[in-house]
């Protein structure tokens, strides 16, 4: 791995908006990305970003190399890639399983 690290992103397709208290905004998508797993690292770099104290503020394994530090290294990820959290992400699982048969059958 040359450069210590890499996170398969994908782009915001959807509308978003900032909260705040004083009400909510429009943001512009093109400046985000949507982080995917896996997230990869150089064994030595990830073990010492994990000796630092916990903060709610780390989401995943690239926030807490970040927090150490560490510059993030994004490449280019696949919308098919997704993540299941719900119950509705098993469908949309199977649908892309059952595409994958049909294209190879």
């Amino acid at each position: 791995m040359q450069k210590g690290n890499a996170l398969p992103v994908i782009p915001v397709i959807e509308s978003i908006r900032i909260v705040s208290e004083e009400g909510n905004r429009h943001a512009d998508r093109s400046q985000y990305r949507l982080v995917q797993t896996p997230q990869t690292f150089l064994l030595s770099i990830i073990k010492d970003a994990f000796t630092q104290d916990e903060s709610p503020l780390f989401t995943d394994d690239a926030s807490v190399c970040e927090a150490k530090g560490g510059h993030i290294n994004l490449v280019e990820g696949n919308p098919e890639n997704i993540k299941i959290t719900q119950p509705s992400d098993l469908q949309i699982a199977n649908l892309f399983l059952q595409t994958l048969a049909s294209k190879n059958s």
